[in-house]
């Protein structure tokens, strides 16, 4: 199937501005303004919006975007008075979404996650316009082993994930054969926007003289933020540099995550570092890329980081998690670590005193990004749907 031409219907959770969200309205903006698709959006489980992704939607070029309320799809391996309810719900559920899709005769449905490609199986089997769709494995995700999975898993076209480790994640919980599985790297998303560093940094309170280290991720437990607060810690203790960190996420998607932007501002103050640590929310990405000398992503795993990328694309020097799809953007990187804190501080410590080797490494981040392209996406997309359709 060529990707020109087509209605296409992507599914995400909710309108909050991720990873995944953000493929997912690039994607959508390439096929809407390329290749003449026409794409809408459906929200599966809330239609929950931040200003930041409908302004995003806004630009992608979505025609429409729809939530059909609240989600059932469940049905745990058990026999029980229960699951014939589950099993009317579950219907009932369907039903409405074959309804409100069908008259917009969709020919691919594009899912983020493993709950939004389950659902996306039901759409490819209900409505006779679908030629197409697949599970998306993109990371850490919740897996339910229930009889939808089950069912969803034995029968969909294919799985495709954007990193080596998805295949072993999926195989470990949802096993399937793996001429089925496909490797799909995620591409760039953001536009590089140069600003003025100087102005950037006193907008922010920054000093101008600082080496900055900053992280960009959600502010979630799975992303080691306290990690790299601790190194941060030592390195300044020892230091006779004058550095500084940033941290960047959004406290406002859930309570967890609110959760943990207050620990963090309650550590910055705790250890007296309000003039050495910004923990900030709702800043524009560009703003904080626009001011790093270092960057960095800790965390539990990883898919395809777009945080890595972006740090690649900006020339950022960049200390990163040895998950496999960071392997795959960084290469050989001396940069790729385990999750540890002495050797965060050894790298760190050589960075930040050795401005030659921040230039070299982020060179060479220029470099590697090149190839991680949204038009080579596409046309890798295009290739595996061919083995199916």
């Amino acid at each position: 199937m060529q990707l020109k031409n087509k209605n296409i219907l992507i599914i995400l959770h909710y309108g909050t501005l991720g990873g995944a969200q953000r493929q997912a309205l690039g994607l959508a903006k390439y096929l809407s303004k390329e290749r003449d698709c026409t794409v809408d959006l459906f929200l599966m489980h809330s239609d929950f919006q931040t200003k930041e992704f409908k302004d995003y939607v806004q630009e992608s070029g979505i025609r429409n975007t729809y939530h059909f309320g609240e989600p059932y799809l469940y049905l745990p391996k058990e026999w029980s008075l229960k699951n014939i309810k589950r099993l009317r719900w579950n219907y009932k559920y369907l039903n409405k979404l074959r309804k409100g899709l069908k008259p917009y005769n969709y020919s691919l449905v594009i899912p983020y996650l493993n709950h939004t490609s389950k659902l996306a199986y039901f759409i490819y089997k209900m409505i006779p316009s679908v030629k197409f769709t697949f599970w998306h494995q993109l990371g850490l995700d919740i897996i339910k082993k229930d009889w939808i999975e089950e069912l969803v898993r034995k029968n969909i076209p294919c799985v495709i994930g954007n990193a080596p480790n998805c295949y072993d994640i999926f195989e470990d919980e949802l096993p399937i054969p793996k001429s089925k599985f496909h490797l799909l790297p995620q591409y760039l998303t953001l536009d590089v926007v140069k600003l003025d560093k100087q102005k950037k940094r006193k907008e922010l309170n920054i000093p101008q003289d600082a080496i900055v280290v900053g992280m960009i991720a959600h502010y979630r437990k799975d992303k080691y933020f306290d990690l790299l607060f601790d190194a941060f810690l030592n390195i300044k203790k020892k230091m006779n540099l004058k550095v500084y960190l940033v941290l960047l996420g959004n406290k406002d998607n859930d309570a967890a995550s609110f959760k943990i932007y207050e620990n963090l501002k309650r550590r910055v103050k705790q250890n007296n570092l309000q003039h050495s640590v910004s923990v900030v929310s709702n800043l524009e990405v560009i703003d904080v890329l626009n001011v790093l000398d270092i960057a960095v992503l800790v965390s539990q795993i990883e898919g395809m980081p777009n945080s890595v990328m972006e740090y690649m694309a900006y020339g950022i020097p960049s200390v990163v998690s040895n998950h496999p799809g960071c392997k795959q953007l960084l290469e050989n990187s001396e940069y790729l670590i385990p999750n540890n804190q002495s050797i965060l501080e050894e790298k760190l410590n050589k960075l930040i005193c050795n401005k030659e080797e921040r230039e070299i490494e982020g060179c060479l981040n220029l470099e590697r990004i090149k190839k991680f392209n949204l038009p080579s996406y596409v046309d890798s997309l295009e290739n595996i749907m061919s083995k199916y359709i």
